[in-house]
């Protein structure tokens, strides 16, 4: 726990930094890739699974494989509250971290649906899903609050960090794209929900408000980083007032101190400043 604390604080405080470099000079870009690609065994072990991993990888892996773990205090979190039975959505599943361990929780009673929208993260979604002999419902599509297709606009240097919102000039590609009201019946009932999707968190919120409200021991871990939300057309004030008002609390789930606290709106927004990011567990008030 503790190396993947430290390296998680470097993380966090590095990456708005790093991430301008990478993205916007080519050569820097391809030789640090390239580095990484040599160095990146493009594999783990994780809650009993075994998992391939982007190489080259500037996100997950490059976490993953320097301590071994991936966000321990949001899975334990996970595992606690999952049972038998359960219904799990995630939203931006990328190769299953989270989506194939929920799926041996919430055993063969339970259901698990994964939503991944770039074709090379749901391949190897659905290889993790075969190797480990697991079968949730993978679905190759973007979350937001309309239905059809969007650009997905890929990075070159971090598998995770795909975006259906950017401004920056980055190569995109056609996707399908759900919104969770229209894919889900009003009968379904969802027991958690874990979504990073990169800046477009709000516009999947939206698009679930019929959720929200239906299920009323529904839990959400969701990331929350308040410079892509800007750059999505959104902001985190009016999307924190916004789950405020639908009856959801805050606590925030800080996997490099381990911290796990209730929180306002006003101290989530003083612990994740504008280019930070933190996890955020959201449910409905007693």
């Amino acid at each position: 726990m503790q190396k993947s604390s430290t390296f998680s604080n470097l993380r966090r405080r590095l990456a708005p930094l790093i991430r301008p470099l990478l993205e916007h000079f080519p050569p820097l870009r391809f030789l640090a890739v390239s580095i990484l690609k040599i160095k990146q065994r493009g594999s783990m072990e994780r809650c009993g699974l075994q998992f391939e991993l982007p190489s080259g990888d500037f996100g997950v892996t490059l976490e993953a494989e320097s301590t071994g773990e991936y966000e321990p205090v949001t899975t334990h979190i996970m595992q606690s509250i999952l049972k038998e039975g359960m219904t799990f959505v995630d939203i931006g599943a990328h190769v299953g971290l989270f989506t194939l361990p929920a799926t041996k929780w919430v055993g063969e009673a339970g259901r698990v649906v994964a939503f991944e929208p770039h074709p090379d993260n749901f391949a190897m979604l659905s290889r993790n899903a075969k190797v480990n002999n697991l079968h949730p419902k993978l679905v190759n599509a973007a979350v937001s609050n309309n239905a059809g297709s969007v650009q997905l606009h890929a990075s070159m240097f971090n598998s995770g960090d795909h975006q259906i919102y950017h401004s920056a000039s980055r190569k995109s590609i056609e996707v399908s794209c759900v919104k969770l009201d229209e894919y889900f019946s009003s009968e379904d009932r969802i027991d958690l929900i874990k979504m990073d999707v990169q800046g477009a968190e709000s516009a999947a919120f939206h698009g679930m408000e019929r959720l929200l409200q239906n299920n009323t021991s529904l839990k959400v871990i969701w990331e929350l980083s308040p410079a892509q939300l800007n750059d999505a057309g959104a902001d985190a004030v009016s999307l924190l007032g916004w789950l405020a008002s639908l009856g959801y609390s805050f606590t925030i789930i800080d996997d490099v101190t381990g911290d796990v606290e209730p929180a306002s709106a006003e101290d989530v927004l003083r612990r994740c400043p504008f280019h930070s990011y933190v996890n955020i567990l959201s449910e409905r008030n007693e």
